[in-house]
């Protein structure tokens, strides 16, 4: 189990899911790497570098590059100035929210 505070049943949930990871660059590279982390079965990615941020985490997820996921969709807390930090930030917002979809819950 690779999130135990999902449970099982959650673990499943994750497993079946297909991620779309927007954007490109750094923001989507963190996302994809976090969602393959939590165990997402697919991800359908915006250009080859994000797919192999997803494949370096796990060899074993489906990524499937879809070039008009490349447009940037993330935001990122505006508290973030430095744009590192804004991009790492916005790729880790992305992947909760796919991971929260998922597992069905409406908390935003």
């Amino acid at each position: 189990m690779r999130l135990a505070e999902v449970g099982a049943d959650g673990q499943g949930r994750i497993a079946r899911a297909t991620v779309d990871v927007h954007g490109r660059g750094l923001a989507a590279q963190v996302a994809a790497r976090y969602v393959a982390g939590a165990g997402v079965a697919r991800l359908r990615v915006g250009d080859d570098a994000v797919a192999a941020a997803a494949r370096g985490i796990d060899a074993a997820v489906a990524v499937e590059v879809v070039p008009s996921l490349a447009v940037e969709r993330a935001d990122a807390p505006a508290e973030l100035v430095d744009p590192t930090a804004r991009a790492l930030g916005a790729g880790a917002l992305a992947a909760l929210r796919a991971i929260r979809e998922a597992l069905g819950s409406t908390t935003p």
